[in-house]
């Protein structure tokens, strides 16, 4: 029997509690809020990624009753509403929604702050902006016709833009990366760099020197380069007819670097070279230091060797070890918890696209399924040169490996721990601090009973102004009410602070989180994208997006003879790589 909580996707969608402190202290030198995203699930079933996007605010000063408030709101895009609406104007395939408006924007991924306002963040659409205080939908970011279109639609042709795009404070800008999910398998995709000063329009740059890649999902600014990397996301075309997988995921990471003196000198529009730099597993998330002293780029990569984000529980799916079929609770939940957690730690020559040094923190005994990690982006000196990061694990359960992973899997070369040597026993969900200067697993905080935490955001300590100090904030899942929980950042170990909770709380499993302190006044901006200028935009796009889809036809009649695509699974898990690995 499975020991990992079964309260994943029994959601309550909107609402709003006040949470008791259940145990400990909430400490006083705490204000603003934490902000998290992710799909309101309310039950199990189909992908955990494909639901609209919900909206958690947890209120971190103590209300006159010494209470947490939380609330829950959906992320109201125009589309959302027309689908409450029209509801039998839309269908699900797979992770994604459609429907004659277009490819809908779920805005379920990333949240993202920048100069007092808040953007919500999805690969397969637009980043949109959320007001922080209210939580109501306030605008696109740019307009249909700003971005590449690779899908066509009414109101929302597909823009897949990367979800996690880079706030640069010193810029006041966010870059992005645009690109084309509809393309043939092998081929280097249309690829965008985009800048947005967070009024006018979004400027774009094409990028050269990429080779094929599955989908981006994170994109970083440093002092002179952009960094960015790619996800293993794949849809594999047998999936969609019903039919099981034969073609694993990559086993190597893609970062591509481009210099921001070259957009500089370039107008918008132009074209300009990136670096690639090839690295050792697959990697989820990424973290850079924005100082550049010594003419090398330092980057910190969440890898997630052996993890698979399109394979799901399934009412099908039965355990490798048992044989037996998957308790239904599980129904959505992805293949991401088997392996040990993993940070690494990469030094590059930006020009040369050559990893000078490569370390990895790893501890096979104690964190296992990692899920999202968290650090200081508040403080500058943290921005600078990144020094400490908190890990949330899920922890391993022999009993939900499915056999659906063990056949693509079970005999790859490239993970930590070899598949035929998993554990037999259960590794406890853990929350983890992790020493980026001497990439050792610094302390460690388990749970029991099958309950982890996620996701986790740091907190700044009120008042202090030394990099990493403050606290770590964390949604507990388990069995029963579920929990908020702070913990001080240099004291993990020690375990929480202070845990509130109330006997109706049960937010169902979200994705990424930040932290905001409280606006004083109305929104700084008044900048909208007006719903006439999108459908022109849209509209417009239509004949170029089908031209697009004939010549991706053709290429792929002539390419069939070819058999152009991934290698099955046994090849590449055979192959072992020459690329860069941990010390």
């Amino acid at each position: 029997m499975a020991a990992l909580t079964k309260n994943l996707f029994w959601g309550q969608g909107a609402g709003e509690h006040r949470l008791d402190v259940i145990e400990g202290h909430w400490p006083a030198d705490v204000a603003g809020s934490v902000f998290v995203v992710g799909p309101d699930k309310r039950r199990p079933g189909g992908h955990w990624f494909a639901e609209h996007g919900l909206i958690e605010k947890i209120h971190l000063a103590p209300d006159a009753d010494g209470r947490i408030r939380v609330q829950h709101r959906g992320v109201e895009t125009p589309v959302a509403r027309l689908r409450r609406r029209l509801p039998w104007l839309f269908r699900k395939v797979l992770f994604a929604e459609v429907s004659p408006f277009g490819v809908t924007n779920l805005a379920n991924t990333n949240v993202q702050p920048l100069a007092g306002r808040l953007f919500v963040g999805y690969d397969a659409g637009r980043p949109v902006e959320i007001d922080p205080e209210t939580l109501d939908f306030v605008t696109c970011v740019g307009a249909n016709d700003e971005w590449l279109q690779a899908a066509p639609g009414l109101l929302e042709p597909l823009c897949a833009v990367a979800a996690h795009p880079a706030p640069d404070v010193d810029e006041q800008a966010l870059y992005f990366v645009n690109y084309n999910q509809v393309s043939l398998p092998g081929t280097a995709t249309e690829t965008y760099v985009a800048r947005w000063d967070l009024e006018g329009p979004v400027q774009r740059w094409r990028v050269e020197g990429m080779s094929p890649f599955d989908s981006i999902h994170d994109i970083k600014a440093t002092e002179h380069h952009l960094v960015f990397t790619d996800l293993p996301f794949v849809i594999e075309p047998a999936a969609l007819r019903g039919r099981a997988r034969t073609v694993r995921n990559q086993d190597h990471t893609k970062l591509w670097i481009v210099a921001k003196a070259d957009l500089r000198a370039t107008p918008p529009g132009g074209s300009v070279t990136a670096t690639e730099v090839r690295i050792a597993m697959s990697t989820g998330h990424l973290l850079v230091d924005h100082e550049e002293g010594d003419g090398r780029r330092r980057g910190i990569l969440q890898q997630i060797p052996l993890s698979d984000l399109m394979m799901t529980m399934t009412r099908d799916s039965v355990a490798h070890r048992s044989g037996r079929s998957i308790d239904p609770n599980y129904e959505g939940l992805i293949a991401q918890a088997v392996q040990p957690s993993v940070v690494g730690r990469y030094l590059i020559d930006p020009v040369t696209g050559e990893v000078v040094e490569a370390d990895l923190a790893v501890d096979p005994e104690r964190l296992w399924g990692g899920i999202l990690f968290a650090s200081d982006t508040h403080r500058p000196a943290a921005r600078r040169r990144q020094r400490q990061l908190w890990y949330a694990g899920m922890g391993f359960d022999p009993d939900l490996v499915p056999q659906e992973w063990w056949d693509l899997y079970g005999d790859a070369t490239d993970g930590v721990v070899p598949p035929s040597e998993l554990p037999s026993e259960p590794v406890a969900g853990t929350l983890a601090r992790i020493d980026l200067e001497s990439m050792k697993v610094a302390e460690v905080f388990s749970y029991d009973d099958g309950a982890f935490p996620s996701p986790p955001t740091f907190v700044p300590r009120s008042g202090a102004s030394d990099p990493d100090d403050g606290y770590v904030v964390v949604v507990v899942h388990r069995d029963g009410p579920k929990e908020v929980q702070v913990f001080d950042a240099h004291h993990i170990d020690a375990g929480p602070l202070a845990r509130a909770s109330a006997p109706t709380f049960n937010p169902g499993l979200l994705l990424h989180s930040c932290w905001m302190d409280d606006r004083a006044g109305p929104r700084p901006s008044s900048y909208r994208v007006p719903l006439r200028r999108d459908v022109a935009g849209a509209v417009r796009g239509i004949p170029g997006v089908l031209r697009s889809f004939v010549e991706l036809g053709g290429s792929m009649r002539a390419g069939r003879a070819g058999g152009a695509g991934r290698r099955p699974a046994g090849e590449l898990n055979r192959r072992r790589r020459g690329t860069a690995r941990g010390r």
